[in-house]
């Protein structure tokens, strides 16, 4: 793949290849516009590139996407692109599997298991958990219509949305179960979203978690790293160009317009529309300059959080996972309180790795044999970290990584006797590359304060956009894609730079 653009001038430059950037492109592109892509690293994809060691292939951040196959809003959204039924995902029966110190359950797909797993667990709240549902059910429903709406304010009228509208996940659930330990155990997947259900908005987790269970859970056959060079593909296909190994070293801007990029391979190329797809307080400060934009934009950004970090264990293993109480997604928690967890797990400065309170463990060759040589497995151990540890990650990647094979030893008994590979990734690793602030995951932390705050696409800058889990709607595949395609609407209903 090229390093250095074709031509000096496009119609649209994208800064970054994560999922929000490609989806620009091929928007973008499929409506006419000329589109450049730049990417600093070797590969296109961002947190869903995947990687190669010993013949094993690993996912370096996706784990599961929901909706990939018909009537999901990921299916929909792969079909704008042009991508609709050419892309191998495979269905996964079970949404997770969870342990807790006093008990351990799988939940299986579709709403009916979701009641009736947490049912038998808790017979005593056994109505209130299908109350529960049904609400999320109505809740899940009311969120997509007014992700997917061009006019979200006639949503405001609705009335499930204005009763959840301000209420956290864990009020919601508390409002219909009264067993506390029902209600932590209820939101078991709560790590995917980097922030615990008391922070968190009842809207987005009832619409994400019953995303789950409503449209399937899905893995892509090969890793993840097929669905960003699917998106190449479409961008070379109709005439764009994506450039690797390259860096926009800074946004040239004439009073208050966007004029092009300066690359570190030495082109100017101008651009009438830029979109940034990656870290916008970095594009503000590194890319830009502040002084472009007004005090007010300035300090509505510095009041926003990033989200949480992670560190990951990757691993080869010469053992019979299949055999196993494993599901694709699995969890092991030491307590039920993720307020506890998620506390002690923003002060591992202090408290070191004895404060690990939990993991996530995932096994894709449990559905996709390819991914490891013939009767071995790949299995990736992740947990939620801060950036700032008060040491050099490098100095202590080797203790945080025996810690996460030794809890995760709870499930696969005698795993540390069984690698046949193994490497770390640190909070610097995710910043290193995606060039994400303190190797934020999520972009911004995704709390119920922060999802009503976002910025949107527009910048003060004329012809400046954002796209990606920096700007609406949010982090995760689905979320980004929905975002590029929110983009192409306000560019194409005023036809921008055409």
């Amino acid at each position: 793949m090229a390093k250095r653009p074709k031509k000096d001038k496009y119609d649209v430059i994208v800064v970054g290849s994560g999922m929000g950037g490609l989806g620009a492109a091929v928007f973008l592109a499929q409506e006419g516009y000329s589109v450049l892509v730049v990417e600093r690293h070797n590969r296109a994809g961002g947190y869903a590139h995947s990687f190669r060691r010993k013949k094993y292939t690993f996912d370096s951040a996706v784990r599961i996407v929901a909706g990939a196959k018909e009537e999901g809003l990921l299916y929909e959204l792969l079909k704008k692109a042009g991508l609709g039924d050419k892309l191998d995902f495979q269905r996964i029966d079970e949404i997770f599997s969870v342990y807790y110190p006093d008990q351990n359950f799988t939940v299986p797909r579709t709403t009916q298991g979701l009641v009736e797993t947490y049912s038998r667990i808790f017979p005593h709240e056994k109505e209130n958990i299908r109350r529960l549902v049904s609400e999320m059910e109505k809740l899940y429903i009311a969120t997509m219509e007014l992700l997917q709406s061009r006019d979200p304010m006639k949503m405001l009228s609705n009335e499930t949305i204005m009763r959840y509208r301000t209420m956290t996940f864990h009020d919601m659930v508390a409002s219909f179960i009264k067993d506390p330990k029902a209600v932590y155990a209820f939101s078991a997947l709560w790590v995917y979203y980097g922030t615990p259900p008391t922070k968190g908005s009842a809207m987005f987790f009832a619409y994400a978690l019953m995303s789950y269970f409503k449209e399937d859970i899905y893995y892509l056959k090969g890793s993840f790293q097929n669905l960003a060079d699917a998106f190449v593909d479409r961008v070379h296909e109709l005439g764009g160009e994506v450039c690797l190994r390259n860096e926009v070293k800074r946004i040239e801007v004439e009073g208050k317009r966007v004029k092009g990029v300066h690359l570190s391979t030495g082109e100017y190329v101008e651009a009438p529309i830029v979109v940034c797809n990656g870290d916008l307080t970095k594009m503000m400060h590194e890319l830009v300059g502040e002084e472009f934009f007004s005090a007010r934009y300035k300090k509505r950004i510095a009041r926003l959080s990033y989200s949480i970090s992670a560190f990951e264990v990757f691993l080869g293993v010469d053992y019979p996972l299949e055999e196993l109480d494993l599901a694709h997604e699995t969890f092991l928690y030491t307590d039920y309180n993720y307020d506890e967890f998620f506390n002690k797990h923003q002060n591992l400065k202090e408290l070191g790795v004895d404060g690990i309170s939990g993991i996530g463990i995932t096994t894709p060759t449990l559905v996709d044999k390819t991914l490891a040589p013939e009767g071995k497995h790949t299995s990736v151990i992740t947990t939620l970290v801060p950036y700032d540890i008060g040491t050099d990650w490098k100095d202590v990647k080797d203790q945080y990584q025996d810690k996460l094979i030794n809890m995760a030893e709870a499930v696969i008994p005698n795993l540390s006797k069984h690698i046949d590979f193994v490497e770390s990734g640190s909070p610097t690793t995710m910043e290193r590359y995606t060039n994400n602030s303190n190797g934020a995951i999520y972009g911004w932390e995704q709390n119920m304060q922060q999802m009503t705050a976002r910025p949107q696409h527009e910048t003060p800058i004329e012809g400046l956009y954002l796209s990606g889990q920096w700007t609406d709607a949010g982090g995760g595949v689905v979320s980004v894609l929905l975002s590029s395609y929110k983009l192409l609407e306000k560019l194409t209903k005023t036809k921008v730079g055409v």
